[in-house]
């Protein structure tokens, strides 16, 4: 029986991602996510990425964007904290004007979803990435079993974690690699195929 592959024979290097730095703007993101989409259409599955790696003044990795995570970034960050009144606290009161500040308040807080999106791009666009950038834990070594890198991505909730050597970033394992091993060891079974 063969050996059992490690993360080590899965992972992707970190040098085919792209990097951005922490400081640099939405739409300097933007740019290289369409990019990397622009790639997709013309490369083979497994052979682009979609996702951007954020770096700091050091180029530590501090951080990741997807069309995802800049599509959340749109959201303003009033919206994101935001709390709607207990209905307890409205009857609790008879001071009508403590009703309208936390409706007012309330509806200020959503009035970014009665504007045009075009509008809100324009507003949204000059945000910084450390701003809309998701997390990264480097939490798999390089020796990890693949079982161990998907209980970590699906436990911990985590789509491309980082594999590390000796402390630093080397890897990433993402779903298509999973995907791929997956089809090597049950695609003859399934007759199904990968074509690479």
């Amino acid at each position: 029986m063969a050996e059992e592959k490690r993360v080590k024979d899965i992972m992707v290097p970190i040098g085919e991602y792209e990097k951005i730095d922490s400081n640099a703007r939405l739409c300097d993101a933007l740019t290289l996510l369409k990019k990397n989409y622009e790639n997709a259409k013309t490369c083979a599955p497994g052979h682009f990425h979609k996702t951007v790696f954020v770096t700091d003044r050091s180029t530590k990795i501090v951080g990741k964007i997807s069309m995802y995570d800049l599509i959340r970034g749109l959201v303003p960050e009033s919206s994101k904290r935001l709390q709607f009144p207990k209905r307890g606290s409205y009857v609790r009161t008879s001071r009508i004007w403590e009703i309208e500040e936390k409706t007012d308040k309330l509806l200020e807080q959503i009035s970014w979803l009665s504007r045009s999106f075009v509008d809100l791009v324009k507003q949204e666009a000059q945000k910084k990435v450390k701003d809309i950038m998701g997390p990264v834990d480097p939490i798999l070594k390089e020796e990890d079993t693949i079982n161990q890198a998907v209980y970590i991505m699906f436990k911990k909730n985590v789509r491309q974690p980082l594999v590390i050597r000796k402390g630093e970033v080397v890897g990433v394992v993402d779903l298509m690699q999973v995907f791929s091993e997956l089809l090597e060891i049950a695609g003859p079974e399934c007759y199904v195929h990968w074509q690479s």
